[in-house]
């Protein structure tokens, strides 16, 4: 379920999902800004035997969040906080993690037409939560070696990269996200590990325009 106006999911929270990699048994992996929940029911049916929480400041998206969970026998796996990720402590949250997964307000609070609609502005552009301040509470939520997974504009990678300079969190790798043939990619996953060290690579891209979607799994 989502709202029929308001913020509704793109591909881009599916296309971050099919990026993760197996977690263990028991792994704790936590969504910050998890909207209508739509990360933690894929990884919960994906990987049954973690343990996922998704935090969601707007109370009427994480009521949907919590519903989605119980509407897909999820209750047990998921586990939905309506909270501003930017207050709650690392205990309250159910941490640390192991990975932690965003698909975060990727406009820059000062540029373009905020949207009249308070659930689709909170969702595009930085009102509630930044890249920086998401980087911030990332490091501090994390395991040692526990990883970050953010999906973003690809212009904006510069951003992501000066987000996580003054934390322990090292890129890792990232990979560009082509939407259409022959046009600059419009996206961009990265993933950066907590206390390690190395420079990060860069994968294969993803073509979500082609018919077998080549470089999605």
């Amino acid at each position: 379920m989502q709202p029929v106006k308001g913020y509704r999911y793109s591909m881009d929270p599916i296309v971050l999902c099919r990026q993760v990699p197996p977690p263990r048994p028991g792994d704790r992996i936590l969504d910050i800004g998890c909207g209508c929940g739509i990360i933690p029911v894929i990884l919960g049916y994906c990987f049954p035997q973690s343990r996922i929480t998704g935090i969601e400041i707007q109370k009427e998206l994480a009521e949907i969040a919590s519903q989605n969970a119980i509407n897909n026998n999820l209750e047990q796996t998921v586990s939905i906080i309506n909270h501003d990720i930017k207050t709650i402590d690392l205990e309250s949250a159910g941490g640390p993690f192991d990975l932690i997964l965003s698909n975060p307000p990727y406009k820059k609070s000062n540029t373009g037409r905020l949207n009249p609609d308070s659930q689709k502005a909170i969702a595009r552009h930085e009102i509630t939560m930044d890249i920086q301040s998401l980087a911030e509470k990332a490091d501090t939520f994390l395991k040692h070696k526990g990883r970050l997974m953010i999906i973003f504009p690809s212009e904006r990678l510069t951003d992501i990269c000066k987000a996580v300079q003054p934390t322990s969190i090292t890129p890792e790798w990232i990979r560009y996200v082509y939407t259409a043939p022959e046009k600059p990619p419009k996206r961009i996953i990265f993933s950066g590990r907590k206390n390690i060290t190395g420079q990060h690579n860069i994968l294969a891209p993803i073509h979500l325009s082609s018919d077998k979607m080549t470089g999605i799994y």
